[in-house]
């Protein structure tokens, strides 16, 4: 058998690869098993922006239908190696930045500063780089889903007027555990019914639990 997973963007694979693939797995999104598929050995192969990029064997763990096909990735090397070109070395000039510059610079640079600075360990410029007036929707949708990201940060797409509207980016605020817990329940009412039922039978917060089990359970 062979599986599909589909990324829009580099960012998007990129997320994937820090949430899931690290950690010897993946959820293909949308994908399908046929009734009475058994859990065997398959070929897993990754596309970024409609073009294949990569292939690696894969084992199938599980289907959550309508969600998609869970798998198990034995050796996941390939992908490593692609997310390593995706990010690219850091430029040397980059690394003797002192705090100031760079706190200047997650307000100004460009999109490959932007990346590179909200994964920076120093998480007093993560919320700078969403002060950056040109990130776009698809940058804070990946930011979104970063556990290692600051917590204020992570309120902040939150509680701004447009990021927090979007069914994507709140979706990947619910799932992070390092979402605000009372952000993240703000949040929980803006998503779609499939999304609410995927979270409903989640180990997540329980508190976030509960709250999609009410609201699925809620008179429409």
């Amino acid at each position: 058998m062979r599986l599909v997973a589909e990324f829009a963007s580099a960012e998007e694979f990129l997320a994937a690869h820090e949430q899931e693939i690290s950690a010897g797995g993946m959820l293909v999104r949308g994908a399908e098993l046929p009734p009475g598929t058994a859990l065997s050995e398959c070929t897993l192969a990754v596309t970024i922006g409609g073009a294949e990029i990569a292939q690696v064997s894969a084992r199938l763990a599980g289907s959550a239908p309508g969600h998609g096909v869970m798998v198990l990735l034995p050796d996941p090397a390939p992908l490593d190696a692609l997310a390593a070109r995706l990010r690219g070395p850091a430029p040397k000039q980059r690394e003797v930045l002192s705090l100031q510059e760079k706190m200047a610079l997650a307000m100004s640079g460009d999109r490959e500063l932007r990346l590179q600075l909200l994964r920076d360990p120093n998480k007093q410029l993560h919320p700078l780089v969403l002060k950056n007036p040109r990130i776009g929707v698809e940058e804070v949708q990946w930011a979104a889903r970063l556990t290692t990201l600051n917590p204020e940060a992570l309120k902040i797409i939150a509680d701004h007027p447009e990021w927090g509207q979007n069914a994507s980016v709140a979706a990947a605020l619910v799932r992070n555990p390092k979402t605000p817990l009372p952000s993240a329940l703000k949040l929980v009412s803006r998503l779609p019914t499939s999304e609410l039922r995927v979270l409903a039978k989640s180990q997540g917060r329980p508190q976030i639990v509960q709250a999609a089990k009410k609201l699925l359970l809620a008179p429409r």
